[in-house]
């Protein structure tokens, strides 16, 4: 035989162990979820996805396809890792199928053939959560029980069963929403470059700790009644729903996030200039602090069963109160911002008639007059002006304040000035007070309770009163008027022209 022949006979050869080697690459089913886990980061609608599952590969190369149509899956970020037998399991490359933006397909080569544990990682977005709270006043106004919740809302395209969700309070700066990236189309890398690609790997670093305690997550297993475990990562707090929960798509979850006793309830009434009421409104107050027992030391309790533990997340607080007949009623709610630990939340119950305040103005004068004597020419007359320039203007006030209660109360009054306030609370007068300084020169130190000044023009005072008790409360302000417009007060005099 001819060298020359062998040729056509080799590239045949090679032919069919190429198609044989081919023959033997299926494509491997991606099997469902043992487990999954969800980080929910609702401030940037960005959900962290782990998904656990149980993979059936053969000696040789296994092809894995994984699709995320209809969803908002972000195709840049998905990430394929084995856990186990990593020393016999290898991913060899990742491809995408011909004309297809939906799909990528892992080439894997093993060295045995068996069930291999797998985890695949990737964001999503469509995933968010909402807080509400609801509490429970006991017949006297002094402690209540408050239940948290969160219900998660699916709008992602995908139905996530056995999930372990997490929910975390805080707030991102991501360049690229997370569903715009889900509708670009793949390239051959799993991230694009730029900041929300330095963002990713920051979140993917914040979350090893809280979400990578250990490399496989646990199994499906029967759902243990839901609790929140709360840790806090630098700028945010972590919430963790213990127990497996179902997270259908374009079906709302709640879940159960707080469920505390005996929290110190007040009764506020509050009466403020900014609103221009004429009566006093009543609030409950709370705070968000760890409970004490009666020793004053911390209870130890579990985290679910306690405030103080971590923030608030943003939500709706509704109120309701127990008469002694045990009937309930509807006292008030309010929507609240993020509530830092040892912070406080105030739900408005309505205007309160039982407890009256009439203000008298008792006296007005005004003293510390100084004027300008000016000529002008009018008429071919000279004309002798005076202008005030400065002065001071004091009012004197007695508030009368009667409580028709049958409890001892707290007040709170605010009044607005119409100035800059220097205020005199108690004890000698602030270094201030003497200066010819233009302001309001609030004079309170007289008194006999807590006072504040609020802001540039708002000051407050506290008062704790008994059943029927009138309380009068006398103060002045001074207004030092400076620079007064022209002419406030004239007087011609006129002659002759020299």
């Amino acid at each position: 035989m001819k060298r020359g022949s062998l040729i056509p006979l080799a590239l045949g050869l090679l032919a069919i162990v190429a198609n044989s080697a081919l023959a033997t690459v299926d494509l491997v089913t991606l099997p469902t979820r043992e487990s999954t886990q969800l980080t929910i980061y609702n401030s940037a609608d960005i959900t962290m996805v782990r998904e656990h599952r149980l993979l059936t590969v053969k000696k040789g190369v296994n092809r894995i396809q994984f699709s995320w149509a209809n969803t908002l899956i972000d195709p840049t970020s998905i990430d394929f890792r084995v856990l186990d037998h990593v020393d016999k399991v290898d991913l060899l490359d990742t491809t995408f199928p011909a004309g297809r933006n939906d799909a990528l397909q892992w080439n894997i080569h093993s060295a045995l053939s068996g069930k291999v544990p797998v985890e695949i990682r990737y964001f999503t977005s469509g995933i968010t959560w909402k807080a509400d709270y609801v509490g429970m006043a006991n017949a006297d106004e002094t402690e209540m029980g408050i239940n948290g919740y969160v219900r998660v809302y699916n709008n992602s395209g995908e139905t996530y069963d056995n999930a372990e969700v997490r929910l975390v309070v805080g707030t991102i700066n991501l360049v690229e929403r997370i569903a715009d990236l889900a509708t670009r189309p793949p390239t051959s890398k799993l991230d694009y470059p730029g900041e929300s690609t330095l963002l990713r790997a920051e979140i993917r670093h914040s979350f090893k700790s809280a979400v990578s305690k250990s490399v496989a997550m646990p199994a499906a297993t029967a759902a243990p009644k839901p609790i929140v475990v709360k840790q806090g990562l630098s700028e945010y707090f972590l919430f963790t729903i213990a127990g497996q929960q179902d997270i259908k798509n374009a079906e709302p979850k709640r879940l159960i996030a707080l469920n505390a006793e005996g929290v110190p309830l007040k009764a506020i009434y509050k009466l403020s200039d900014r609103s221009g009421a004429q009566q006093f409104t009543k609030y409950f107050r709370f705070k968000n602090q760890k409970l004490l027992n009666k020793a004053g030391k911390p209870k130890d309790i579990p985290d679910m069963e306690n405030l103080g533990v971590s923030p608030l997340p943003d939500g709706m607080v509704r109120l309701f109160s127990e008469y002694k007949n045990r009937d309930l009623a509807y006292v008030g709610g309010t929507s609240t911002k993020y509530v830092p630990i040892g912070d406080r939340v105030e739900v408005s119950v309505g205007l309160d008639t039982d407890i009256t305040i009439i203000r008298h103005l008792k006296d007005q004068r005004i003293s510390n007059v100084i004027s300008r004597q000016y000529k002008r020419r009018l008429d071919n007359k000279w004309v002798l002006y005076y202008d005030l320039i400065d002065y001071d203007e004091t009012f004197v006030y007695e508030e009368e304040i009667v409580s028709g209660k049958a409890v001892d109360i707290k007040v709170e009054v605010e009044r607005r000035f119409d100035a800059n306030v220097v205020l005199w609370s108690e004890g000698d007068p602030p270094k201030d007070w003497t200066t010819e300084a233009a302001g309001a020169y609030v004079d309170l130190h007289e008194v006999d309770s807590r006072i504040e000044k609020v802001d540039q023009n708002h000051v407050k005072y506290f008062l704790d009163m008994a059943p029927g008790e009138k309380r009068v409360v006398r103060y002045e302000v001074t207004y030092k008027r400076r620079k007064s417009g022209p002419e406030l007060n004239t007087e011609e005099h006129r002659e002759p022209l020299r």
